[in-house]
């Protein structure tokens, strides 16, 4: 009987510390888990500005586009006439 009280002691005690360090693994784990979360979610507003920056070029170039496109004709003819004079001076 006398060695049964330390021994239960002793497996309580045992049993608190492994707890513990479960439960700090746990924590270091989720605040890992976070920080990546986090991580991404920065990967993911820098994709986007860049993104929306190609746009804007790629708007930019379409409306140079349209406007050709619907321009008329003896002015786009005259625009290339003068950069073909342009080009004859240079």
């Amino acid at each position: 009987m006398t060695l049964l009280a330390p021994s239960i002691a002793a497996a309580v005690i045992a049993t608190v510390f492994f707890a513990y360090l479960i439960v700090k693994m746990a924590l270091q784990h989720e605040e890992k888990r976070l920080a990546i979360k986090a991580g991404k979610n920065e990967l993911v507003e820098q994709i986007l500005a860049e993104t929306q920056a190609e746009m804007a070029k790629l708007r930019e170039r379409v409306q140079v586009l349209e406007r050709l496109a619907t321009d008329e004709d003896r002015r786009v003819a005259s625009e290339i006439s003068r950069l073909g004079a342009e080009s004859v001076r240079g």
